[in-house]
């Protein structure tokens, strides 16, 4: 009986050890198999220390991991609180130029129709468009700027990227008068004005505006141009993505740009100086002075400087009542005239870039005011309110020379002279460069196409819409491969001749814009010769114009008369130009009425739709005129 009492509590702990082992088999295989198997002592205890180094180091890893995640959201909010987002921008960035030019990379293809390429183009302008608006501050600034040197870029880039000239949003006053008080030390915002605007009444990407009276001149009104904080933050950090998202293209696609970055920077350097600002704006105003045209010195008129309330982020003019033309029939309905406004613009600048040397860099429609004449009581007379002086590109004599030169070449139709400048610049295609200061469209293809074959091109195959686009991009490479030789100015004429485009084709194109530019360059390098010829030391030669030697009169004499002859026949063919251009009008007109047809009657639409017909036929892509007119 006790030996049957035995058997049974023996089983019985069997059976209770299989259910022990069993059940730690489910949360540990490896302890359960240490169990079951009833390894000896040294066994276990090997087994127990890797399984403890397996914890550990899982252990380390969750560690690790947990010190990494912590850092980067340290390093997150460190640069969102202290370095307004600029490290988190710059990534982004980053980011979004290499999606692009993947895309463009691995889906620009050969075999792509016109309607796949356009997709791929409407795909990367959306993507470029949400990184600047997400980025703002010097990043719209960046869109801008690709979106007014759009002539020749798909139309996609030119209609997303245009709405960054909107209003940018605003920061409140809470923090802006810290910017104030720190550019003037000791002092509070209400010790420098009175009736300070709680809201801006106007925004931009780098600066805000607000209306006040001076504290020391109570009846004074003016317009505090106040940097918004987190720019001097971010500029650093956003010039750099500039600069490395430049080599990333160059690199990608071979298209030499990184040439024009340098200057880009400087410039954008020095339009947060807003003392620098100010002495753009006085230089302007003597520039004016200087003038022989008292009716351009009567239409235009520039805000005065308050010095006292002035610093590196806070610029205080006179406040000046006006309509913008940003709103073009606005200014119709009351009452201007828009070939008396275009004049007075296109003049000034012209005046700027063939002249004086000193232009304008961003003169868009809202850096333009029209108001009546205030010393005139009699009759309405608009005077032209030019603001923003920011960006400034000051000419070197030597550029002011060439350029002169080749619009001079251009108007008269000397290819010579225009190649040789060209060449100077680095660009042995003059055709190429004609088109990126806007004179003409390109020659795609011509010498590889006879008229019937174009006739055919509307049915060609889809490769030959990718061969075109291959064509232009190896033209442009070609034209900037040596563009060491490229004036760093040409970026910023450029660009102000494009605005002031613009600006002209908003009011229905009522001047003759290349016929005043013209004009000017005519006087500008008479003016150059002239002076040339009157400085010591310096001699007329045929060959080499105007040259260092002894002071003799019939050198002086020389020069003088180089210089009268070259403004006489200048404007001898742009007199033959307006008689032609009007001869041509007054035929059109008399069609019109046989025909019941409309016809081109202005240069610039001329020149417009060459440039269509020619990117439609050539490059395969529908544009309108409006695309240059960012």
């Amino acid at each position: 009986m006790a030996l049957r009492n035995l058997e049974f509590l023996k089983q019985q702990a069997l059976d209770q050890n299989e259910s022990d082992a069993s059940y730690a088999k489910e949360y540990n295989e490896d302890f359960c198999r240490i169990i079951w198997e009833k390894d000896t002592a040294e066994e276990i205890e090997r087994k127990s220390r890797a399984f403890k180094g397996k914890v550990a180091r899982s252990n380390r890893w969750i560690a690790g991991l947990g010190s990494v995640s912590i850092a980067l959201f340290s390093g997150y909010e460190y640069d969102r609180h202290f370095q307004a987002s600029a490290i988190w921008r710059t990534l982004r960035t980053f980011k979004d130029i290499a999606i692009i030019c993947v895309d463009y990379k691995v889906n620009f293809r050969e075999e792509s129709g016109a309607e796949r390429l356009n997709t791929i183009h409407e795909r990367a302008a959306r993507r470029l468009l949400n990184c600047c608006q997400e980025n703002g501050g010097l990043f719209i600034k960046f869109g801008q700027s690709i979106a007014i040197q759009s002539a020749l870029l798909p139309p996609p880039f030119r209609k997303e990227l245009s709405v960054l000239y909107d209003n940018a949003p605003s920061v409140p006053v809470e923090q802006i008068a810290p910017v104030v008080e720190q550019a003037f030390a000791g002092k509070k915002l209400g010790d420098l004005f009175i009736d300070f605007s709680p809201a801006a009444v106007a925004s931009a990407s780098v600066a805000q505006v607000h209306t006040a009276r001076l504290r020391s001149d109570p009846m004074q009104r003016v317009a505090v141009k106040v940097q918004k904080p987190e720019i001097r933050l971010q500029i650093g950090w956003d010039l750099f993505a500039l600069r490395t998202c430049a080599r990333l293209i160059e690199y990608a696609f071979e298209v030499p740009i990184l040439w024009s970055v340098s200057e880009v920077e400087q410039r954008l350097r020095e339009e947060l100086d807003f003392e620098r600002e100010g002495n753009n704006s006085e230089l302007a105003n003597r520039d004016l002075a200087m003038l022989g045209d008292r009716s351009l010195q009567r239409g235009i008129y520039i805000p005065r400087v308050f010095w006292h309330a002035t610093g590196k982020q806070v610029l205080t003019t006179e406040w000046v009542d006006g309509t913008s033309l940003v709103h073009p029939e606005k200014l119709l309905d009351e009452g201007w005239a828009g070939e008396e406004i275009m004049h007075k613009m296109v003049s000034l600048f012209a005046f700027q870039i063939f002249v004086s040397g000193n232009v304008h860099g961003d003169p868009h429609p809202g850096n333009v005011l029209v108001r009546q004449h205030p010393e005139n009581n009699s009759f309405r007379e608009p005077q032209l309110v030019v603001l923003d002086h920011g960006l400034y590109v000051r000419e070197s004599r030597e550029f002011r020379r060439q350029y002169t030169e080749f619009w001079r070449a251009a108007m008269l139709g000397e290819k010579r002279a225009m190649a040789r400048v060209a060449r100077n610049w680095g660009m042995p295609d003059a055709d190429m460069f004609s088109t990126m200061v806007s004179l003409k469209p390109p020659k795609i293809g011509r010498n590889r196409r006879s008229e019937k074959n174009r006739s055919e091109e509307s049915t060609a195959a889809k490769g030959a819409t990718y061969d075109r686009h291959m064509e232009l991009k190896g033209r442009a490479i070609a034209a900037l491969r040596d563009s060491h030789g490229l004036p760093p100015e040409l970026v910023f004429v450029t660009r102000n001749m494009n605005i002031v485009r613009a600006n002209n084709q908003s009011l229905g194109i009522p001047v003759d814009r290349v016929q005043i530019l013209g004009q000017y360059a005519a006087l500008g390098l008479r003016s150059m010769l002239t002076d040339e010829a009157m400085s010591p030391a310096r001699r007329y030669s045929s060959v080499h114009g105007v040259e260092p030697s002894r002071d003799k009169l019939a050198s002086r004499l020389g020069g003088l008369l180089a210089g009268q002859w070259s403004y006489i026949s200048f404007r001898v063919v742009l007199a033959a130009a307006a008689v032609g251009m009007a001869a041509y009008r007054l035929w059109c007109r008399t069609l019109a009425l046989v025909t019941g047809r409309s016809y081109i009657t202005d240069m610039d639409t001329i020149l417009d739709d060459a440039m269509r017909r020619v990117v439609e036929r050539k490059l395969g892509y529908q544009i309108d005129t409006s695309l240059f007119s960012a």
